[in-house]
């Protein structure tokens, strides 16, 4: 009997160690569902309060919509009495504002992310505090920035390029130093072991191979400002958001149409073109 016992106990094992796993796969089955119970009625809470805050009323939107299709009609036809006197010049104000903040932005953001990118700083132990200024000035909108301004230099079109160049810095150096990062390091490697240094480095190796990405952030970036100068009228900062601005306090409909059709035709040229270059360039 006592040489059996062990036999017994030897081709019990398997099955009990079995059994085990079956039920300790069942226990992280109801695990993971109680987890993701959890995070499902936590999403439907935090929902449903957010709704709640924001004051979402389905019932206004549909009383009120007839009033929105009245102002819609009511856009036909367009006021083109201003268009070459008022829209255009203010159209090319705001374009000014984009592409002299995001050129401002270039120039500032490029070093920033050599600095920052961890396969080009020269100094390390710069690269998290430089982070965290570059995560400052992409958190605080470019309207943000353009009514800062305008406390300081007055209303017109320079608060809006200092708005422009302040928040683009930080996206622009952001994208610049994570594309120096994806330089394969064997290009690097392979130009150190000519002896090259650390300058040589970069302008043969890191230089031409991120330039194709460099210069599709730009363009990306001259895109976006282009759409967020229209808005910096609002705040003071002029340009053909301004010209928007009064024609919707004045609730004058043909000329707001007039105003809306060029934004929108400039918008459109600009990313068809902008696109059109991205792709030269890739």
């Amino acid at each position: 009997m006592s040489a059996a016992a062990p036999s017994d106990r030897a081709r019990s094992g398997p099955a009990d160690f079995e059994a085990i796993l079956r039920s300790e796969g069942r226990r992280g089955r109801w695990l993971r569902w109680g987890r993701r119970g959890f995070w499902a009625v936590l999403l439907v809470v935090v929902l449903v309060a957010s709704l709640r805050e924001a004051k979402v009323s389905p019932a206004d939107f549909w009383r009120r919509l007839p009033q929105l299709g009245e102002w819609l009609a009511r856009l036909w036809p367009p006021d083109l009495t201003e268009l070459w006197s008022s829209f255009l010049p203010a159209l090319w104000e705001t374009l000014a504002i984009a592409v002299v903040g995001t050129a401002l932005a270039l120039a500032a953001a490029f070093p920033l992310a050599v600095c920052v990118a961890r396969t080009t700083t020269p100094f390390p132990w710069l690269s998290p505090p430089l982070r965290a200024v570059l995560n400052v000035l992409r958190a605080i909108d470019t309207a943000v920035f353009a009514l800062l301004f305008v406390a300081v230099v007055g209303l017109g079109p320079f608060a809006g390029v200092l708005g422009v160049a302040f928040h683009t810095t930080g996206s622009m150096a952001k994208l610049f130093a994570e594309a120096l990062e994806t330089v394969p390091t064997e290009t690097l490697e392979a130009v150190e072991a000519t002896g090259a240094g650390r300058l040589r480095t970069f302008a043969y190796a890191v230089l031409p191979e991120a330039m194709p990405g460099l210069a599709g952030i730009t363009l990306y970036l001259w895109e976006f400002n282009v759409r967020a100068s229209v808005i910096l009228g609002i705040v003071g900062a002029g340009g053909i958001g301004y010209e928007l601005m009064v024609s919707v306090k004045l609730l004058d409909f043909p000329r707001l149409a007039t105003i809306l059709l060029v934004i929108l035709t400039a918008v459109t040229l600009i990313d068809a073109g902008s696109a059109w270059l991205r792709r030269r360039l890739g």
